[in-house]
């Protein structure tokens, strides 16, 4: 079936609560897609209802009733899985800050457009996501036909993302029981779906292949991988501190970037974005809340340009961890050397490779940042975890901040403890620099 026969009658939503912009979209849209508006997020929700054969929603961001931030959180939320997975534009204009669109895209938006938009980009961002969207079911319907084992990714063989999560609430379990540390990293491969939508299916499915390898050689053995999205990996890292689950993404990210692909004339070469977290583990911790700030930090990574870390230090409050995420940036290159490049497997006759990775270029060391000292509390649990050396460097800084209550106690024991304090004084000024 061609292109054209596929979009004709596919139905796009346009909400916007001004009429003229509703108008100004149909007679753009209107000579290629079936165009349905609503004039705020409630009517647009109804719609989605009544209408199954919607298959892309473009939603302004300010609205009456219900604006574009509630309705794409319904569309997510959806229990109907069709409604769920349907791709949302969103659409800012001026008055709206760089902070909403970064929320809009971690809440699942799938693209922007800002006002006024002309035709060309209206025109172009629609077919792209309506071809994703359709290559993306024919895929899924294909896999759940052949699968025979739900917890695995067919692709891959890493786990789907059921399994992810259900691994991912062991580790955790682990960790509050033990009190112990836990990363979690999520990395996507940015604008992989422009590739496979100008490559194909068998180059897109190659490169994810060869991805996947870089991935298994770079964790360790008790580490959980998963296939998350369509190029989107999880990782959990069991007793992994904030440097060692940085420096793995950025490792991973490093060598995702260093590969190139020659498919046809064309080189085509990818970079990735991660975001990774390795939070205060607290016994009400909820696993559902690490998927959440991971991939806030994830969509916040590739709405800044892509090719970037970002990272949470691992605070108490959620405030705090908002305001001590740090980017990794052109800190792109790993301490170890990248794997070797690999021939991506053999397609069928009908779609033969053409396809190879040279060996990588060099990568530049990166600059590394200082560690930041760790609370108490985490320098309690390295302490636990690793030993004297994983707090050593630390130390002096800690005491100092344990001297208050020392000298508190001190005053309840009637000044028993004056010549200890002074002691521990005298040897704090000797280890200033």
């Amino acid at each position: 079936m061609s292109e054209e026969n596929t979009a004709a009658g596919t139905q796009v939503l346009v909400v916007d609560d001004s009429r003229v912009i509703r108008v100004a979209a149909r007679k753009i849209l209107k000579q290629e897609f079936e165009v349905l508006e609503a004039g705020d997020g409630e009517a647009a929700w109804d719609a989605l209802q009544q209408n199954p054969g919607i298959a892309l929603v473009i939603s302004d961001l300010s609205m009456p009733y219900l604006n574009g931030m509630g309705l794409l959180k319904r569309i997510r939320e959806a229990e109907d899985k069709r409604l769920a997975n349907l791709p949302v534009i969103i659409v800012t204009g001026a008055e709206d800050d760089e902070d909403a669109k970064s929320s809009a895209f971690a809440a699942g938006a799938s693209d922007f457009l800002s006002k006024p938009f002309d035709s060309v980009q209206l025109l172009a961002h629609t077919r792209s996501h309506i071809k994703l969207a359709t290559t993306e079911t024919r895929l899924e319907q294909t896999a759940t036909a052949i699968e025979t084992e739900p917890t695995v990714d067919l692709l891959t063989g890493l786990l789907n993302q059921r399994s992810f999560t259900d691994r991912g609430h062991q580790e955790l379990a682990y960790a509050i029981r033990h009190r112990s540390e836990l990363g979690l990293v999520f990395i996507d491969v940015d604008a992989f779906d422009e590739a496979f939508i100008k490559y194909g299916k068998p180059a897109g499915e190659a490169i994810l292949k060869i991805f996947t390898r870089i991935i298994q050689d770079s964790i360790r053995a008790e580490d959980t991988a998963g296939r998350v999205g369509l190029a989107r990996f999880g990782l959990v890292l069991p007793s992994a501190n904030a440097v060692g689950a940085r420096k793995l993404a950025v490792r991973i990210c490093t060598q995702i970037a260093s590969r190139t692909f020659k498919i046809g004339n064309d080189t085509l070469r990818l970079t990735a974005s991660a975001g990774v977290i390795t939070p205060l583990i607290r016994r009400d911790t909820r696993f559902e809340e690490l998927l959440e700030q991971a991939q806030r930090l994830l969509g916040r990574a590739q709405h800044s340009g892509g090719n970037r870390v970002l990272f949470d230090q691992g605070t108490a409050a959620a405030d705090e961890r908002e305001a001590v995420v740090a980017e990794a940036g052109d800190d792109t290159a790993g301490d170890e050397a990248a794997a070797q490049s690999e021939t991506p497997p053999a397609s069928t006759a009908e779609h033969p490779p053409a396809m190879a990775a040279p060996e990588p270029e060099p990568q530049p060391e990166p600059a590394t940042e200082p560690e930041p000292a760790p609370t108490l509390e985490q320098a309690l649990q390295r302490l636990r975890h690793s030993g004297e050396a994983a707090v050593a460097p630390h130390l002096p800084g800690l005491i100092r901040e344990l001297l208050p209550l020392l000298e508190a106690w001190q005053r309840r024991q009637d000044g028993s403890l004056d010549e200890a304090l002074e002691r521990i004084r005298a040897s704090l000024d000797t280890s200033d620099p």
